[in-house]
């Protein structure tokens, strides 16, 4: 069963094709997401705890031992994943591309569970909104990295581990030269009603 409960809500039915296309384009983006953030938080657990981070990318050995090195490195790369999906506006917006602060990431929900409500009022733009599900296991323990870090939490951790995972978030979508590119985002505590810019995607 998909972890993902698409629903195409308050569109004109000749927008359903593309607010499906628009959601399924957001998912797949946001499992990369994900990954990356979760991936990049046991790195930096790793480096604080033994003072040294050693990954392999495309054949090539590269070894980090200063954490703001490193830090500089990721945000270079989740601006790399993440630019050539966003608007030059959300770009030029942003003040830093910040990600991977806390553990799991917050856009885990894509693979433990969560709705993504789809509206479209128009043919070059769509609004989405990912929820959690509230009873949703915020862990994929198939992942070597996401175990590392339970267990480390079991073990006392430290204070950005097991964030507090419940959130959701708006995302504005427009469609530029044929694909569906992030214009704005914005989040909220999974029950409030307080929509707050998000400037660091």
């Amino acid at each position: 069963m998909d972890s993902v409960s698409i629903q195409v809500v308050d569109t004109p039915e000749k927008f359903h094709p593309a607010a499906e296309e628009a959601a399924q384009a957001l998912t797949s983006l946001l499992r990369e997401l994900a990954a990356m953030e979760n991936k990049s938080f046991a790195q930096y657990t790793r480096l604080c705890k033994k003072g040294q981070v050693v990954e392999f990318k495309g054949g090539v050995r590269r070894e980090f031992t200063d954490v703001q090195d490193w830090k500089e490195e990721r945000k270079l790369r989740f601006a790399a994943l993440l630019d050539p999906h966003c608007t030059q506006k959300l770009i030029t917006q942003r003040r830093d591309c910040l990600h991977a602060d806390h553990f799991p990431s917050s856009f885990n929900c894509v693979n433990t569970g969560c709705t993504l409500s789809v509206t479209m009022k128009s043919a070059g733009k769509a609004v989405a909104q990912l929820v959690p599900d509230e009873d949703s296991v915020p862990f994929d323990l198939s992942d070597p990295d996401v175990r590392y870090l339970v267990e480390d939490a079991k073990r006392g951790g430290h204070g950005a581990q097991c964030y507090g995972y419940f959130q959701k978030y708006r995302f504005v979508l427009k469609r530029e030269a044929e694909e569906w590119h992030i214009d704005e985002v914005s989040c909220d505590s999974l029950h409030g009603d307080r929509w707050r810019r998000d400037y660091y995607f």
